[in-house]
């Protein structure tokens, strides 16, 4: 699954990379565009530090660069992704408004803009909310985590019988040495007795 994420980053961050480049060189039509909408919201907020349609376009301009920039690297992802999907909630909200629309092309094509912004909202918000690892990793990862209390419950059996085959070895040791010592010691006994005679 690693090369296909790897293959489909690019094509996710390309568009907002360059929507970031675009706004940040020239925020001036799509302010124009969202100002109706943006202004009174942004007037309900005090603490943004501006109510400016155009310095807030900026503002999400170079925050969609910044996360296309990191989704295309690949650092941060679930912090990218979630970042991506909450910055397309204003563009739901003020852009493809096909509804507003009178000619019937352009209103079929700005609800094709917002059905695609839509799916792209729920994609990325997928992958902001799925599992950090997948179930192969997961099932992988308890299978090494068994292997290893199987190897550590085989290595403390293998040391206690070693310990077990050195104690006995120990004792045939030690008692080939007291018979040893007991065949010596009986010819010498049978001598000194001979002489004693």
């Amino acid at each position: 699954m690693r090369p296909i994420t790897t293959l489909a980053r690019p094509f996710v961050a390309a568009p907002y990379i360059i929507i970031g480049l675009e706004t940040l060189r020239d925020p001036g039509p799509r302010a124009e565009q969202v100002a109706p909408t943006v202004k009174p919201i942004a007037d309900r907020f005090d603490w943004l530090p501006t109510k400016d349609p155009e310095a807030l376009v900026r503002f999400q301009g170079a925050l969609s660069l910044g996360t296309g920039a990191l989704l295309l690297t690949g650092r941060f992802r679930r912090l990218t992704t979630f970042l991506l999907a909450a910055q397309l909630v204003p563009s739901l909200l003020t852009e493809h408004r096909y509804w507003t629309e009178d000619d019937p092309e352009r209103r079929a094509s700005e609800r094709s803009h917002l059905l695609k912004n839509a799916g792209l909202f729920g994609a990325l918000l997928m992958v902001a909310t799925e599992p950090r690892r997948g179930p192969r990793a997961a099932q992988l990862r308890r299978q090494a985590h068994e292997a290893r209390i199987q190897a550590a419950a085989e290595a403390k059996a293998l040391r206690k019988q070693t310990a077990a085959e050195i104690r006995n070895a120990r004792r045939e040791a030690a008692r080939r040495v007291r018979q040893a010592r007991r065949r010596r010691t009986r010819p010498a006994r049978r001598a000194a007795f001979a002489l004693k005679r």
